[in-house]
């Protein structure tokens, strides 16, 4: 059946399929159920054969859904999973693109662009995956592929986690979250979390008599920004950076992402508070060590409340990277990529390089699963930011790339 790639991906994209962890550590999701059926729907629209997994991930349902083309019992071929999500960071709107507003779940497209919140991360791969898997003949293929799409990625890939806890496996895996110049062989390890600084509240004519957590807070994060920021930059990993990065290899970061005032405390200009909130996000190399690296981070806090005298508390968690360990696996792909951009008249400059950002090839890595990374996302896609959007060749490049490694190229 002959589906219109750009017209499902704009059907996904409106269904606003947000989460993020609150500052209690609760993960909020909405219309996961929603963004489920509307994948399961697009599947079985193709023809596909279509299994619905209902996980629980901390006594909340995330469904899965894991779709393939029928299969011949008589024929064996080593399986191969694409795997993508369909969840989304949060937007708040108005954009503004070619000079008018969109709201971000109204997919808007524009010179070769869809415009909307997830039509690159990742609703693309799952749109592009599925229509290509639809167009393939199961008796000329290396490998049986499957589409798996879960949610809770944007959190730690906690549906992958679960969906792994289930005793899924395949012999290969493709993470279809990645960028199109090159492929992914690696990704980073990744930890976000939170600082409290605690004070003493009360009226801003009278500061002697409180302890600011504002002003406190503030200098705790200049000193770690001069002090531990440097440390995580010096780190370098053995694996080559993505196209565009400042430095040839892949480089440990640590950002603050936040400033707010704790829940319960009123936004007052003339109310020094009690307690705010710094939030922070560390990325780590490839190859680096989880333990380690929150070792060294919980170190680094210590020493740096005692040289300040702050009151404050740390919280942090996260994942630890990984990287391809399977170099025929990665050749294989390497190969479908160059075949994939030779198919639509494009000279190909794909090369093998570790991500920046982190994705769910940690868990399916950690079970002995070789994986690989290739995706619709370039650097100017402005990935969870204002004005996300993704290229409609890069669509068709990677339905292209999935269809050419399911066939062994």
């Amino acid at each position: 059946m002959n589906v219109d790639i750009v017209e499902e991906l704009s059907r996904l994209v409106k269904i606003r399929s947000e989460v993020f962890v609150d500052e209690r550590g609760s993960v909020i999701r909405f219309n996961y159920s929603e963004a489920a059926e509307a994948v399961a729907n697009l599947a079985e629209k193709v023809e596909l054969n279509v299994e619905v997994v209902d996980l629980e991930v901390d006594g909340n349902k995330v469904p899965a859904i894991i779709a393939g083309i029928p299969r011949p019992t008589a024929q064996d071929k080593p399986t191969i999973a694409f795997v993508s999500h369909y969840d989304v960071i949060p937007a708040k709107g108005p954009w503004i693109v070619a000079g008018r507003q969109i709201d971000p779940y109204e997919p808007t497209v524009v010179d070769g662009k869809v415009y909307g919140r997830g039509a690159a991360d990742d609703k693309s791969a799952i749109v592009a995956s599925i229509i290509a898997l639809s167009e393939l003949n199961f008796d000329k293929l290396k490998y049986y592929p499957q589409v798996v799409v879960t949610g809770d990625e944007e959190v730690g890939g906690l549906g992958v986690r679960a969906l792994i806890d289930k005793g899924y496996r395949w012999d290969k895996v493709v993470i279809l979250d990645a960028g199109a110049d090159y492929l992914s062989i690696g990704a980073s390890g990744v930890v976000f979390g939170w600082i409290k600084v605690r004070g003493k509240s009360g009226h801003a004519g009278y500061p002697h008599k409180t302890v600011n957590p504002v002003e406190n807070a503030v200098k705790l994060a200049n000193y770690i920004v001069s002090n531990y920021k440097p440390r995580r930059a010096s780190k370098l990993s053995r694996f080559n950076a993505p196209p565009g990065s400042p430095l040839n290899k892949v480089w440990g970061r640590f950002n603050f992402t936040i400033l707010k005032l704790s829940p319960g405390e009123p936004e007052k200009h003339n109310r020094i508070p009690s307690e705010v909130m710094l939030g922070f996000d560390m990325r780590l190399l490839p190859e680096e060590d989880l333990g380690v690296a929150l070792e060294e981070l919980y170190s680094h806090f210590s020493e740096a409340t005692a040289a300040l005298g702050v009151d404050a508390e740390i919280s942090a968690w996260g994942q630890r990277g990984w990287y391809a360990k399977d170099e025929c696996f990665i050749e294989e792909a390497l190969e479908a990529s160059r075949k994939a951009y030779e198919s639509l008249g494009l000279q190909s400059n794909v090369y093998a390089a570790a991500e920046l950002g982190g994705n769910d090839g940690t868990f399916f890595d950690s079970v002995g699963i070789p994986v690989v990374a290739f995706g619709a996302m370039r650097t100017d896609c402005n990935v969870h930011s204002e004005n996300e959007f993704v290229y409609i060749q890069d669509l068709i490049l990677l339905k292209e790339f999935v269809k050419y490694l399911a066939k062994g190229s």
